[in-house]
């Protein structure tokens, strides 16, 4: 690759970024307002939104939250998503029996977590994996009070993310969370593609995330998926964020 070209210049930036960042510890107590949560309580979106909001969100980023969320931000598991799209997702997820699960690029471990614990509660998981190429500490901890999730620090673009993947069973749910550049996301798309069942994007409406959106939009030309769209925006915000989520029709067809 041309050290001129734009591809070359926009990864230089990435790693640029990733020199810079450090990990945060999270507070795992906040898993007990999932696990103790009344399961109606978790069917309604509206108050899903807000046991989100109370597990707490990452002030990473803030300018990309509206200023009412402020207060739940740089504390708890320190979720970097929208409530608003996330609870929908998650809802969306609760009729899909999804019993494993993989997360690529998973920050300080918060939002896998939280969809780890409320997977949990609508159909026990057989296992969970997350992996990014930055350490994640309380990913440690976390893996001591539930046995079936496992955290490995490495690079989607090294062989040893392909070895993970080859020694993976088939995949319910992948959800790529990662550096955000396009031509990453094709090739971790193209990965687990014939692994997974269902693929989750996220930042597909980020307006500082163009790529996203264009790998997003080729997904939802694929014939071999029925895809979904939880993209809801805080009034004079972004866009930002979006999640797509690509199911298998093949998946849907056996109920």
């Amino acid at each position: 690759m041309s050290m001129e070209s734009p591809n070359w210049k926009a990864q230089w930036r990435g790693w640029r970024t990733l020199r810079g960042l450090r990990p945060a510890a999270i507070d795992l107590e906040r898993i007990a307002l999932i696990r103790t949560a009344p399961l109606q309580d978790l069917a309604q979106a509206g108050k899903l939104e807000k046991l989100l909001l109370d597990l707490g969100l990452n002030d990473e980023g803030i300018d990309e939250f509206p200023a009412a969320l402020h207060p739940f931000c740089g504390a708890g598991l320190r979720i970097w998503q929208y409530p608003s799209q996330f609870s929908k997702y998650l809802l969306q997820l609760s009729g899909l029996q999804v019993r494993s699960y993989l997360e690529i690029g998973v920050r300080h471990g918060g939002s896998f977590i939280a969809t780890v614990e409320l997977l949990n509660r609508y159909l026990p998981l057989e296992f969970a994996f997350a992996v990014d190429i930055l350490p994640a500490p309380s990913m440690t901890e976390y893996m001591q009070l539930n046995a079936r999730a496992t955290f490995e620090c490495v690079s989607t673009q090294s062989p040893d993310f392909e070895a993970l993947l080859d020694r993976l069973p088939s995949l319910d749910l992948v959800f790529i969370d990662s550096h955000h550049e396009e031509s990453q996301c094709r090739r971790e798309f193209a990965a687990v593609r014939d692994k997974a069942k269902m693929i989750a994007l996220h930042d597909i409406s980020n307006i500082n995330c163009p790529g996203i959106a264009r790998v997003w939009e080729d997904v939802t030309r694929m014939e071999s998926f029925q895809c979904y769209e939880f993209t809801d925006q805080y009034e004079g915000m972004g866009p930002y964020m979006g999640i797509g989520l690509a199911v298998a029709r093949s998946r849907l067809n056996c109920g």
